[in-house]
């Protein structure tokens, strides 16, 4: 699991790691549509969610070419107005979204896919979730504690050691 990313909100305007700044701006507007927020949960405009996706992109490059086509995908079907996708209200936003993903299934997935996991490891959406972040490596001491049982490795700390040492 990838570690929570620290909410941020919109990016600087600079450019990540993987994306443009032109990129990461369509990319959070592009999951404002796709993870709105409502009175409990932040858009995703307002977390790091694109970010995360751009950190995944640069740790694991085989994710590039479908995320980036989706983007540019995006921005075609967008560019009759003038202002791109940006400049298109919700219905339109949401047109050129279904657009790309009836066109190109596999790269919006893709772009989707990546885009709720950066969400879902934002705290903020965390903490909005009442889950205990971050969700690794603390995991849940207390009650691990109490299922281990250091008596159960009796039988293991009695065998001879499979190596030798060196």
């Amino acid at each position: 699991m990838n570690p929570p990313i620290e909410p941020s909100g919109p990016a600087s305007g600079g450019h990540g790691a993987v994306l443009t700044a032109g990129d990461l701006a369509l990319l959070r507007a592009v999951q404002d549509r796709l993870l709105p927020g409502d009175a409990t949960m932040p858009a995703a405009g307002d977390t790091a969610a694109a970010a995360a996706v751009d950190r995944y992109l640069a740790e694991a490059p085989a994710l590039r070419p479908p995320v980036l086509a989706a983007l540019a995908r995006i921005r075609v079907a967008a560019a009759g107005h003038p202002d791109g996708f940006a400049g298109l209200d919700g219905a339109g936003r949401d047109a050129v979204l279904r657009t790309v993903e009836a066109d190109a299934p596999d790269a919006f997935d893709a772009l989707l896919v990546q885009s709720y996991t950066g969400y879902y490891s934002d705290i903020a959406v965390q903490r909005a979730l009442g889950l205990p972040s971050p969700l690794q490596p603390i995991g849940y001491p207390a009650m691990m504690q109490a299922a281990f049982d250091e008596r159960r490795l009796g039988r293991v700390r009695a065998t001879a050691k499979p190596w030798r040492s060196a």
